[in-house]
């Protein structure tokens, strides 16, 4: 048995894959021009769309589950050795996070979860090759750095066990923007969109 979706996700990106079904059914209410339509599809069976909008708007459907291309992105061993030094540092971030949410408290949770969301969406942009890669990077970076000015070099209270925590923080930022535009970069000259405009 061959177990799966017709229409599978063609990004590495969490956020995207959670959100990308309910944003395909607002696009596709929003193009019916059908108004029975607007208000049925949502009560119809998963993967129904209207005739107008599928015949205008077709969208990728596996036809042979046995013969079809998985989403799989270019790779070196670099980015490989790149994405592992990622995994790690929010693996760490994460830990700390969890370790420490009662003494983070509030709003310290919900910027620490800003800066968690920024790191997930920049590190998958770069495994998905995009030329947006560069700016996640760079928010998260920034809301990084700006994080650790407001709590005066300290990274939600890890000086307390680790003198040097706010500083190894920033040097990680600063190294993870460098590496993840220099990646981005070397995707751009390779999928030849380098000094295009979209």
């Amino acid at each position: 048995p061959v177990y799966g979706i017709t229409r599978p996700v063609r990004t590495w990106n969490p956020i995207r894959i959670n959100f990308q079904h309910l944003w395909q059914l607002i696009l596709d209410a929003w193009r019916t021009e059908n108004l029975q339509d607007k208000l049925r599809i949502w009560f119809m069976p998963t993967g129904w769309r209207p005739d107008d909008v599928r015949e205008k708007y077709p969208v990728y459907r596996i036809e042979d589950v046995y013969r079809f291309d998985k989403y799989d992105t270019a790779a070196s061993m670099g980015m490989h050795v790149w994405c592992w030094v990622q995994l790690t540092a929010i693996l760490g971030f994460i830990t700390w996070f969890l370790g420490n949410v009662a003494s983070i408290g509030t709003p310290g949770i919900f910027l620490y979860g800003a800066f968690i969301f920024l790191f997930v969406y920049a590190l998958t942009d770069l495994m998905d090759r995009n030329r947006t890669a560069i700016l996640w990077e760079a928010l998260k970076a920034l809301f990084g750095g700006y994080l650790l000015y407001m709590q005066q070099g300290d990274w939600f209270g890890a000086s307390k066990s680790l003198p040097w925590a706010g500083t190894l923080v920033a040097a990680y930022l600063a190294s993870s923007l460098i590496v993840t535009a220099w990646f981005a970069y070397r995707h751009g000259r390779e999928d030849g969109s380098v000094g295009q405009v979209a």
